[in-house]
């Protein structure tokens, strides 16, 4: 079961994701980072219980060092 609520998405344990980025569960807010065609796992802090992932409204994962643009080294 995939939920849309406004602009967040919501998924569960087990289902397979559509959309890369960083999802957060609802039961303590622990944070992962998803590829798209992945399996939703359980929170880590609570793997008893399906658990709901929401995904965090327009995070930029073009930029996850932190830096503006990313430069591959050359080969030696």
């Amino acid at each position: 079961m995939r939920v849309i609520l406004g602009a967040s998405t919501v998924s569960k344990t087990g289902q397979v994701n559509q959309k890369f980025g960083v999802y957060k569960s609802v039961c303590c807010g622990f944070e992962i980072v998803i590829s798209k065609g992945a399996i939703f796992p359980y929170c880590p802090d609570h793997l008893r219980h399906i658990t709901t992932w929401k995904l965090l409204a327009d995070e930029d994962m073009t930029q996850i060092d932190g830096k503006k643009g990313l430069k591959s080294k050359e080969a030696a």
